[in-house]
């Protein structure tokens, strides 16, 4: 069984408007908050394979912040076509990785991680905040294409239920 562990890239800064999107670095809460998801990682899943991220500024932060919680074999990938990338488009990147990689973490942005999950489970009111984060697990054999339907959402975490605790 896969897992798939979708991370939306945490609080980004805007306190210079300069930056345009692509290049806005993470705010101070995005630094707290990346670590505090990234352990949730660990914990559902020690054995980590490859870890897919946007090229913006701010998913390559939240990358290496996660990359310091997150236990397996690594790989990552920086990917631009993951860069404000519509569900269609991740679930298309994540065939293109799943047949050699059983446990994958995907660092992007909303509107398509939230539109990801809703296809999954059009039910789900999840809105995806910054450094939120989807579980989900592939209820199939990963040798042939999946489809949203292949995929069972197990939690969904977002910063707040932590910091709540």
């Amino acid at each position: 069984m896969s897992n798939i562990f979708l991370f939306r890239h945490g609080k980004s800064s805007w306190s210079d408007p300069i930056f345009d999107d692509h290049k806005r670095p993470l705010a101070d809460r995005g630094i707290r908050d990346v670590p505090l998801i990234s352990k949730i990682i660990n914990e559902k899943c020690s054995n980590i394979d490859l870890v897919l991220c946007s090229s913006s500024k701010r998913t390559i932060e939240t990358l290496n912040l996660c990359m310091q919680h997150i236990n397996g074999n690594r790989q990552t990938e920086i990917l631009d076509e993951l860069y404000l990338s519509s569900s269609e488009n991740i679930l298309k990147i994540l065939n293109n990785f799943l047949s050699k990689n059983n446990n994958i973490v995907l660092i992007g942005h909303n509107p398509g991680l939230y539109d990801f999950v809703n296809s999954v489970d059009h039910l789900n009111s999840f809105l995806f905040p910054t450094a939120g984060l989807c579980h989900l697990i592939l209820q199939k054999n990963t040798t042939s294409l999946i489809n949203f339907s292949d995929l069972k959402i197990v939690t969904t975490t977002k910063p707040k239920d932590i910091l709540l605790k």
